[in-house]
């Protein structure tokens, strides 16, 4: 992942930054000067972003709380990314035990709760009793407390934004926690894949909720978003188990394809476009003089379509030549042999990619497998299950 940065590592788990994380940055301190008096607008503008760190800093936290869990029952975590949306932590896989899901689910919200009673515990203490009871009793103090921009109200808010965040992520729908508790308590007494759809069509019901409830309310976008990010993710959810409970146990020789068509590296883009227009293939072997130099899926052949200028790129020489495209569609070529898992080819595998099937005996490449053609297998296998 180029554009993140990493920024530390916690018992093995890099934590990255997105470069994109920057925005979220300067929108704070933007709304800090928008928001403030002029004669502070640059302590507005600091305690904001100082606000938006230590928050996501207990997003951080968030994710090692689910981190930590997983990798005590043997999961590896690949890593933790900070995005301008919140945190995600990539697991090498989620447990088929319920328990053990439930488990690894339910420790990022209590987090969240520790945090928010820890951090209400402190406020309590810098704002005093005497304060604090007034503030409560008076909801204009409360409000001038919680604006104060003092060490008091940043702690009184980051304990506010922990609850939020712990009640937020509880909805039961996917991709929230809650989804995932959800769906682990079902999987209790229900098969893995039964439980999963169940879950999902839960929270794509609460996404249409949340939707229309926006339209009662004109202008609310973000309750719109919110509801069309829950629904995605619920399809999203169910596709993914799907196609892993479909996939489970094969291996890469199941799925992949003939070599077929090869495109000459001397060939332009807009022939081999014309070549392969009516062509099947999801992926195609570009060869020198009999040499595999690179793999170009149908989508990145078409994507590099639309940057051709009479008949040649736009920046580089027009031919398919590793040298003219480098890392815009070839990049390296990813070598798989056919007894490979295919769950572990499909992860290897980007989604914009190709991989080449080598007979290891031979060394000789017999075949090429890409992301399409093991979700077009998944597919049919799921509807010879269902019928």
């Amino acid at each position: 992942m180029s554009w993140a940065l990493k920024v530390a590592t916690v018992r093995g788990i890099p934590i990255r930054v997105h470069v994109s994380f920057l925005l979220i940055l300067l929108w704070a301190g933007w709304t800090g000067i928008a928001n403030g008096r002029d004669d502070r607008w640059l302590a507005n503008a600091g305690f904001m972003m100082l606000f938006v760190l230590l928050l996501f800093i207990c997003v951080v936290l968030h994710e090692l709380g689910h981190s930590l869990v997983a990798q005590a029952f043997g999961v590896k975590v690949h890593d933790i990314t900070l995005w301008p949306i919140g945190g995600v932590a990539r697991l090498s896989n989620m447990p088929q035990r319920p328990l053990h899901e439930f488990l690894i689910t339910a420790a990022g919200p209590l987090v969240n709760l520790v945090l928010a009673i820890g951090l209400a515990l402190l406020a309590a203490l810098l704002i005093g009793p005497d304060r604090l009871l007034t503030a409560f009793l008076t909801g204009r103090g409360l409000t001038r407390l919680i604006t104060a921009q003092t060490a008091e109200s940043l702690a009184l808010l980051l304990a506010l934004q922990n609850l939020l965040l712990a009640v937020f992520n509880l909805i039961p729908a996917f991709p929230m926690d809650g989804g995932r508790l959800l769906r682990s308590f079902m999987a209790g007494f229900l098969p893995f894949r039964t439980a999963t759809r169940a879950a999902s069509h839960v929270g794509q019901g609460i996404a249409l909720v949340l939707i229309a409830l926006s339209f009662l309310s004109p202008g609310n976008f973000f309750l719109t978003l919110i509801g069309v990010f829950v629904f995605l993710g619920a399809w999203q959810e169910r596709s993914q188990v799907t196609l892993t409970q479909s996939l489970a146990g094969l291996t890469v020789g199941r799925a992949m394809q003939p070599l077929g068509m090869q495109l000459p590296a001397s060939g332009t883009v807009v022939e081999a476009i014309q070549r392969t227009a009516a062509s099947p293939q999801s992926a195609y072997a570009v060869v020198d003089n009999g040499r595999l130099v690179g793999l170009l899926t149908r989508r990145a052949l078409l994507r590099l379509g639309g940057k051709v200028k009479g008949g040649v790129l736009a920046d580089a020489s027009g031919t398919l030549g590793a040298q003219a495209l480098g890392a815009q569609a070839l990049g390296p070529i990813l070598r798989v042999p056919p007894d490979r898992p295919l769950l572990e080819a499909y992860a290897q595998i980007g989604s914009d990619q190709a991989a080449v099937v080598v007979d290891a005996e031979r060394g000789a490449a017999i075949g090429l497998i890409s992301r399409a053609d093991i979700a077009r297998l998944a597919e049919a296998l799921e509807i010879l299950r269902t019928s």
